[in-house]
C-alpha cells in the first residue's frame, strides 16, 4: 500500500486567463490582448494571463493579471464575472495547466501602451494557447447575461444611456440590429430601467432629445 505521507500526485497549474472587453458607440464591442514577454509565443498577442498563487483568490489573480500583463488598474475594472474552465492537455505546450477564464467591462480606453484593442466583428484574432476559444466563450456570456445580470450590463452601457447605444450593443452581440419597437419596449418594461429626458451627449440640434435610460437603484 502506497504511504500516504510520501506519495507524490502530478497536479496540473492553475492559469489565469482574461478577456477585457469594452464598449463605445463609436468603437462598438472590442477585446484586448496583450503581447507576450516571454516563451512560448514570445511576441504574439494574447490574453493577459497569470499562473495563479498558493493563497491567492481567482477573482485576485484576474485582477493580477489585467494589472501587470495589460496595465489595467483596478479603478479602471467595471464588472468581473468567471466564463468557464478550460482543460486539455495541449492547449499549454510547456505542461498541463486549467485555465480558469474571467471576462472584465473595463471602462474605454484608447489603442496604445501595452494593450491591443481589437474588434469583435471580424471572427477569430489568431491567438496562442485556446485563447480564441475563450474569447468566444466570453462574448456568449456577454450575450447570454445582457440585461439579465444587469451590474454587466450597466458595466457595458454606462449610467446613462441612450436607445441608440443599446441598439448597437445588440448588433455587435447577435450580429443584426435590432427591431426598434421590440428593443423600446423592452427597454420601457424593464424594472432596472427608468427613462430620464438627459442626454449623455448633446446633438446641438433643436427638437425632441433622443431618449435615454438609467438604472433605478
Amino acid at each position: 500500500m502506497t504511504d500516504a505521507h510520501t506519495a507524490t500526485r502530478d497536479q496540473p497549474l492553475i492559469a489565469i486567463d482574461v478577456v477585457p472587453v469594452s464598449f463605445t458607440v463609436t468603437e462598438g464591442l472590442r477585446v484586448a490582448t496583450a503581447r507576450r514577454a516571454y516563451d512560448p509565443y514570445a511576441g504574439r498577442e494574447a490574453l493577459p494571463g497569470v499562473l495563479l498563487d498558493a493563497a491567492e483568490r481567482l477573482a485576485d489573480g484576474a485582477r493580477r493579471a489585467l494589472r501587470t500583463k495589460a496595465a489595467i488598474g483596478t479603478g479602471a475594472v467595471r464588472h468581473l464575472a468567471q466564463v468557464g474552465a478550460f482543460d486539455g492537455p495541449s492547449r499549454d505546450p510547456r505542461e498541463t495547466a486549467i485555465s480558469i477564464a474571467f471576462a472584465a467591462v473595463v471602462a474605454p480606453a484608447v489603442d496604445g501602451g501595452p494593450v491591443v484593442w481589437r474588434s469583435t466583428d471580424g471572427g477569430d484574432l489568431g491567438l496562442p494557447f485556446d485563447h480564441d476559444t475563450i474569447v468566444r466563450a466570453a462574448l456568449v456570456q456577454v450575450r447570454t447575461r445582457l440585461w439579465r445580470d444587469v451590474p454587466m450590463t450597466r458595466a457595458l452601457l454606462g449610467d446613462v444611456f441612450p436607445t441608440s447605444a443599446a441598439a448597437v450593443l445588440h448588433a455587435a452581440l447577435h450580429g443584426t440590429a435590432p427591431d426598434a419597437g421590440n428593443l423600446n419596449r423592452a427597454l420601457r418594461t424593464n424594472p432596472a430601467l427608468v427613462r430620464t429626458d438627459a442626454s449623455p451627449t448633446s446633438t446641438g440640434r433643436g427638437g425632441r432629445p433622443p431618449a435615454t435610460w438609467t438604472w433605478t437603484d
